[in-house]
């Protein structure tokens, strides 16, 4: 231990010092009523699903009124079904989400360009990707490319080439999620004041050099918040892919309800599932922003 500490150089043991120090300081809640809201909302959620499914103290009894009985155990029994569903789930979540955060950089540059084709094309993506429902999307990338591809590639060279449903999945989620996230970057970039872009170019910056010093940097901290939204939706857009045959968290859902008959116990644990994986990513976000002092203001 002496040994590795002595290894590290001043530079280093400075950095790891202030990235504690950041940590121990991070504080989840930006203000005392935010803590007291957040206490009293899933505070009152928990004590009522305490109340009923521990104490049975609701005003009347479900299993008697319609003739239900609860088996939650069944979800016990068949958990390694969904726990396999969070895993394809969170591999497409997390796929997507790269590429069309490169899909959205790009395209909210190419929005707010002077070059007019790059400026055409990144309107003619938005406009058609975000305007075709995610479901027609996905067929297409899954039933739609595969003809294609058995018109001009495995029929002419006699070849036979399959497209994975979790690759059209992928591919079409990324192509919906990154035209709405071309739009959001570029309001960032246009909240820029234009007397920072001249600026910058009287201090003899290049535009690839104000493009990635001043420009951006400031427009990605100020769309996190409606970036934010953009991340929770690919989760919950991943939801789709089971039309694709994908086993993913919603396919495993229905195939516990299948087997099971409990359809009301399967589908309440993949939706309590959803929200926890949601609420989750929601709360990286933030407490990344918080612990990096990435404070969203205005640009002006």
């Amino acid at each position: 231990m002496a040994a590795g500490e002595a290894s590290m150089s001043g530079e280093d043991r400075g950095w790891v010092s202030a990235a504690m120090a950041k940590v121990s300081r991070w504080q989840p809640f930006e203000s005392p009523r935010e803590r007291k809201a957040f206490l009293l909302t899933w505070g009152s959620i928990a004590a009522f699903v305490v109340w009923y499914f521990a104490f049975n103290l609701w005003p009347f009894n479900f299993e008697t009124e319609f003739d239900y009985q609860w088996r939650w155990h069944v979800i016990w029994d068949y958990r390694g079904y969904l726990v396999t569903g969070v895993g394809v789930t969170m591999y497409i979540f997390a796929w997507s989400l790269v590429i069309s955060l490169i899909l959205g950089v790009f395209c909210g540059i190419g929005r707010t360009t002077e070059i007019r084709w790059i400026r055409v094309l990144s309107t003619c993506y938005v406009e058609i990707f975000r305007n075709i429902p995610l479901l027609v999307q996905m067929w297409w990338a899954y039933f739609g490319l595969q003809e294609l591809l058995n018109v001009f590639v495995n029929e002419p060279l006699g070849i036979l080439i399959l497209i994975p449903s979790i690759f059209a999945c992928i591919l079409g989620l990324s192509l919906y999620t990154g035209a709405y996230m071309g739009e959001v970057i570029r309001s960032g970039i246009r909240s820029i004041p234009k007397g920072q872009w001249e600026a910058s170019y009287s201090t003899g910056l290049s535009r690839y050099q104000t493009w990635r010093h001043i420009i951006l940097p400031q427009a990605l901290v100020i769309v996190i918040p409606p970036m934010s939204s953009q991340v929770v939706n690919i989760i919950k857009n991943s939801a789709v892919a089971m039309t694709i045959a994908i086993t993913d968290l919603m396919f495993y859902s229905q195939k516990i309800e299948e087997e099971t008959f409990a359809g009301f116990e399967a589908y309440t644990s993949g939706t309590l599932i959803f929200l926890l994986l949601t609420l989750m990513t929601v709360g990286v976000i933030y407490g990344g922003q918080r612990m990096l002092n990435l404070k969203v203001r205005s640009a002006t």
